[in-house]
């Protein structure tokens, strides 16, 4: 059976039997394991690269971090603008993820070549002596440090997508699996970094930056060839076109048309994608809401796509608009999050890292949620999502609303523990254990994964004229 609006790599319709599935899936599970290898020890180690090796303040360590954090996101979004308008999920990976490669491969240069860097110096015992990275050295270092971000924002945001385009929504049993396969997707992530906290973190604090950066350059080329040997097996949803010129076009026509009376059943224009005709829709009650941009389809004489909408621009956009509040409360949570994350770094260097004889790095301690989270989403996804669908109905357990909200309320507390235990720090007479981080850390990841992570579960695109809704009336697009 041919899904619609799907193709294969060569632009033909797919096949259930053929394309997509958990087979597709795989391939997709190595490439989140091996980037999240070497994104998530280098993003909570780079404030002790930035500050130890090329001898930045603290303040510009953690400022610099942030900003690259936050150039990620930014890059995310131009991603998902490319890939859900013009080219496909998996060509924009292809495309534009070997810049993360070179990225890596520009910063394993920098701290091999002495030329390259600021003199080797202990900036803690000599720290008006040490020269600070500028001029070219600086350049070529925010050169690398965007080229990685660029790369990771392609990468992360089309890959979770790309996973989803694998599974009907529609097909109860590639329902459940699409569920699952966030769930597992959130796995990979956090056994990649699992295992990055204890490999790389290691390398580069008692190998050399120089070879722990190499082999994350590695491990990313690796990736990159494993996802792409999975292309005859994947399933490509078509580009439906720029959205934001549809949404515009809805806002535009139903602001001309503001003082024009709406009846009950609408004139629809004719769909030049399709090829229908003109005719009348009835506007289903779920919908009633944002009644103001019904008006976009009032046909009055004058064709065209900035004169008269068909519904389903309509509903597209009405779809986009219910949304908002979920995406810009998520702004203002991660806000903190990803204070948390520098600050516990910079707390961690000074407080007492030692565990007996073994020297802990800061960076290491988030090892600490990352195995609570292990082992909760196994168990979460064989035993309590089972369980907690046969009393919901959701194939998920619960609404992925409900997840975000927890993340929420994490993030929260994890901000409120962040600054008792900076108080407490200062006022100490003598060092602290490291491991006082640890209750901050645990509800901060945990809140991250929460809202992260199930956003693609609200948010994952159906198509141009598929969308559900769920028992709470919130549209999923």
């Amino acid at each position: 059976m041919a899904l619609v609006g799907f193709v294969d790599w060569r632009g033909n319709a797919i096949r259930k039997e053929v394309h997509g599935g958990v087979r597709a899936a795989w391939f997709l599970y190595v490439l989140t394991v091996v980037t999240n290898v070497v994104i998530i020890p280098n993003l909570l180690n780079l404030v002790t690269y930035l500050h130890g090796t090329m001898h930045m303040g603290v303040s510009a360590s953690a400022t610099t971090t942030t900003n690259f954090f936050g150039a990620t996101s930014g890059f995310a979004m131009i991603a998902a603008f490319l890939s859900d308008s013009y080219i496909t999920r998996f060509r924009t990976m292809l495309l534009f993820g070997p810049f993360m490669f070179l990225g890596y491969g520009l910063l394993a240069l920098q701290a091999y070549l002495p030329s390259l860097r600021p003199p080797a110096c202990n900036i803690e015992a000599e720290l008006n002596s040490c020269e600070v990275v500028h001029g070219w050295n600086a350049t070529l270092l925010y050169t690398a440090l965007y080229m990685t971000a660029f790369g990771d924002g392609f990468i992360r945001v089309c890959l979770p997508s790309l996973g989803a385009d694998q599974f009907d929504h529609e097909d109860p049993s590639e329902s459940r699996q699409q569920s699952s396969f966030f769930n597992w997707y959130t796995f990979g992530i956090s056994f990649g970094g699992f295992v990055g906290l204890i490999l790389i973190v290691w390398l580069e604090n008692y190998k050399g930056w120089d070879i722990g950066l190499g082999v994350c350059a590695i491990l990313i080329l690796l990736g990159l060839l494993i996802v792409a040997a999975g292309f005859p097996f994947y399933r490509n949803q078509v580009p439906q076109g720029s959205p934001l010129t549809r949404i515009l076009q809805v806002l535009v026509v139903a602001l001309r048309n503001r003082n024009l009376e709406l009846s009950e059943k609408l004139e629809e224009a004719e769909d030049s994608r399709t090829g229908t005709g003109t005719g009348f829709v009835q506007v289903p009650p779920q919908r009633k809401s944002l009644k103001f941009l019904d008006k976009a389809c009032i046909h009055h004489g004058k064709d065209g796509d900035w004169s008269v909408c068909n519904a389903t621009k309509v509903e597209e956009t009405k779809i986009v608009l219910r949304v908002l509040p979920l995406f810009f409360s998520s702004m203002i949570a991660y806000v903190s999050n990803t204070i948390v994350f520098t600050l516990t770094v910079q707390q961690g260097g000074m407080t007492n890292t030692s565990l007996g004889k073994i020297h802990v790095s800061p960076a290491t301690l988030f090892i600490i949620p990352i195995t609570f989270q292990l082992i909760m989403l196994a168990v979460y996804d064989q035993f309590i999502v089972p369980f907690l669908r046969k009393r919901t109905g959701y194939v998920g357990g619960i609404a992925h609303l409900q997840r975000i909200a927890i993340g929420f309320a994490s993030m929260i507390l994890a901000a409120v523990i962040a600054a008792v235990v900076e108080k407490k720090r200062k006022e100490a007479v003598v060092q602290m254990s490291l491991f006082w981080l640890a209750p901050l850390v645990l509800p901060a990841w945990r809140g991250r994964r929460d809202v992260v992570h199930r956003a693609p579960g609200v948010l994952q695109q159906r198509g141009a004229t598929g969308h559900e809704v769920d028992r709470h009336g919130v549209v999923l697009v």
